[in-house]
């Protein structure tokens, strides 16, 4: 019989050479660096997840809101509704802007918006919008301001419906006040983009600076190219946020409108060059649709806008329903620490 009954053979002597000493615990042996490294990146994942655990639960809850209820179908809605709203709205523009002696300004602005959009959808809507800017004078102006008013509000109607059902909440009692919500918001909507456009554009610095960049030939296209774009896409998403703020039929603040904005216009600005990209290698659709072909493709980018749009929405109100469950949760928490001293007394 073996005088080790265990294992059948001496033990392994310690790995620093001391011996233990009988009645006490022998010597601490440090872990081998792998298994200590291994063991910091298991926590590390941990943590990571816990603090990735409310992202994940809000985004899941807003693909879930989005995909299956009903944003798709109101992102045909308001698809639509844009592209039918658009030249009323231009024409809105155009009269307010014709009173303030500011047409230049606003032939920019709208020329700043069709560089934002593909190639193919700009080269699609430019020659309405140039016949629009350039055939209709002042009278007639003047004379289809109120009927252009009155259809440029259909596409905020459209919008504040989808807004108030990302989030939720009922639509306003009557459908007049709610139409003439849209009529005050559409008004208001062309004066802001005339006064940012004439700050921005007819600005006498932002004209020095772009002649200073003019004359370094070194960065006249590129820099000036990225000026633009960027001015661009700083006034798509500060209208976001706007429409964000003022269209649903609850108080915001503006941090709660940030997240989905900044998502709607990061996605839209990489949708435009992906979609572009799309049609200039792959997509054929004349062979289709014949020469509907720019109509239809007007119409799907549209509805593709819309439907990034309605996903920021959808994603603000996740976000705040989120913080909402979170900051009651804390309440119930902290009352019944408060209640239990009470109770055990």
């Amino acid at each position: 019989m073996s005088q080790f009954p265990v294992t059948g053979r001496p033990p392994r002597p310690p790995a620093n050479g001391l011996e233990p000493i009988a009645g006490l615990p022998g010597p601490i042996v440090p872990a081998p660096r792998r298994r200590r490294w291994l063991g910091d990146r298991r926590e590390m994942r941990k943590r990571m997840r816990r603090r990735l655990a409310p992202l994940r639960a809000v985004l899941a809850d807003a693909i879930s809101d989005f995909f299956l209820g009903d944003s798709l179908i109101l992102a045909g809605y308001v698809a639509f509704t844009a592209i039918f709203a658009a030249f009323p709205f231009l024409i809105c523009l155009l009269t307010i802007a014709g009173f303030a002696g500011q047409t230049e300004a606003v032939r920019r602005s709208i020329e700043l918006a069709l560089e934002l959009m593909p190639p193919e959808v700009a080269s699609v809507l430019r020659p309405a919008v140039e016949e629009v800017v350039r055939g209709a004078s002042a009278g007639v102006l003047t004379i289809s301001a109120v009927l252009s008013v009155w259809f440029a509000s259909s596409g905020l109607e459209s919008l504040r419906h989808a807004v108030n059902h990302a989030f939720k909440v009922p639509e306003p009692p009557h459908f007049l006040v709610g139409r003439l919500q849209s009529i005050l918001l559409t008004i208001a909507s062309a004066l802001v983009i005339l006064i940012a456009t004439v700050a921005l554009v007819g600005w006498p610095v932002a004209q020095e600076i772009v002649a200073w960049l003019a004359e370094r030939t070194v960065f006249e296209r590129n820099l000036y190219a990225i000026a633009r774009y960027g001015l661009g896409v700083g006034l798509l998403f500060a209208l976001t946020c706007t429409l964000y703020l003022v269209l649903p039929a609850i108080d915001l603040r503006f941090s709660e409108v940030v997240p989905g904005a900044l998502f709607a216009v990061l996605a839209w600005t990489a949708l435009a060059e992906a979609f572009s990209w799309y049609l200039r290698n792959f997509a054929r659709y004349s062979v289709i649709y014949g020469s509907l072909a720019g109509i239809v493709l007007t119409l799907f980018f549209f509805y593709i806008s819309a439907a990034l749009f309605i996903f920021g929405a959808v994603l603000n109100s996740a976000i705040r329903r989120h913080r909402i469950e979170r900051a009651r949760a804390a309440q119930r928490e902290g009352a019944a620490e408060r209640e239990g001293p009470g109770r055990s007394a």
